[in-house]
Order: structure tokens, then sequence, then C-alpha cells
């Protein structure tokens, strides 16, 4: 059984604030085996699963990361989430996890992406901005043609 909580950093991708490290270490206080699961729900299936790193572990020399049952390999982290204290004070475990049909195509549109086209998508601020760029010109295009038919046929 594993227990633990999750939420998400829209568009800021997944690390554990400090904020988020004391709700983890009070989980950790209730079961040994707590893991706190942070999802970005901009960047497509972004997902990750954290545990805190004991001090008195890391000033015994040992290693810090609990060995489970768990086969899989450290994956590169993001630079936010090293800045945010990955490999510091937590450390990411290594999980797995189906995908319906609408994820998959959802991959595979991105791997279609340009770079600009992605970086755009990932971040709210201008995946939004380009949106309202669209529909004001569709709205000024609408508006100037439906004052010229008046004043031309009228």
């Amino acid at each position: 059984m594993v227990v633990g909580w999750y939420h998400s950093h829209p568009g800021f991708g997944c690390w554990l604030s400090g904020v988020d490290m004391n709700t983890q270490q009070s989980f950790e206080a209730l079961s040994d085996r707590a893991v706190a699961v942070v999802v970005d729900p901009i960047q497509s299936v972004v997902i990750d699963a954290f545990r805190l790193i004991n001090p008195n572990l890391v000033i015994a020399n040992q290693e810090p990361r609990q060995t489970t049952s768990n086969v899989g390999h450290l994956s590169k982290p993001t630079i936010q989430a090293l800045i945010h204290g990955l490999n510091r004070h937590y450390y990411s475990l290594p999980i797995n996890y189906r995908k319906n049909k609408w994820e998959i195509k959802s991959l595979e549109d991105e791997e279609k992406m340009t770079p600009e086209q992605l970086a755009i998508k990932n971040d709210p601020k201008r995946h939004l901005g380009e949106h309202v760029d669209e529909l004001m010109t569709s709205n000024i295009t609408q508006s100037l043609g439906a004052m010229l038919h008046s004043v031309v046929f009228t």
C-alpha cells in the first residue's frame, strides 16, 4: 500500500516547493511509504513522484534514496526541479502509467511540432495570448466587413 497526496503546478513543471516539502514531511511522519505526486496539466502528460531525503542519512554518508522493489532508472531532472532542491532535499521516484488514446495522440502531435510551437503550447501566457490574437483578428475582420457592407450596400 502506498499513501500520499498530489497537487499541480500548471505550466511550471514538477517539483516540490518549501510548503510542499513540509506537507510531504507530515505525510512521511504518518507513513514511511508516503509519496508526493506532482502533475503539470499544461505541459501535456508531465507527472512525477517524490520522497524527502532524510538529512541524518546524508550526515552518516549513506545513500538517501530508499530502495524498494521499484525497478527503474533515474531520469534527467529539469533545471527548475534542481533549483527547487531536487536531489538535495527530495528525490524523484521512477513511475510508469498507461496512456489513453487521446493522450497518445496528443504526444504524437507534440512530436510533430516545431520548438517554437511547443514553447507556446507549454507557456500558458503565450498559449492564451496566441488564441486571443486569433480571436481579435477574426472579430476585427468581421466588424470591418459588416461596417463596409452597411456603408456600401445601404
